[in-house]
């Protein structure tokens, strides 16, 4: 849902695989900008502050 808070982890101990659809397709490129910048040395913290705002999207705590 447009607009709905969520958030994605991995609580375990093993690697995590995940399987997703994007209808439309704005966020593939999102998550491609995470992997490009964390490739160049950024935290996933970094990354995704920086990748955000390009895309329409806030982070907050408030629900953590």
């Amino acid at each position: 849902m447009v607009g709905a808070p969520h958030t994605f982890a991995n609580p375990g101990d093993e690697p995590l695989v995940m399987v997703n659809t994007f209808t439309p397709d704005l966020y593939v490129r999102y998550f491609r900008d995470l992997r490009d910048a964390m490739s160049a040395g950024a935290s996933m913290q970094d990354a995704t502050a920086d990748a955000m705002p390009r895309y329409a999207t806030t982070p907050t705590t408030e629900y953590a």
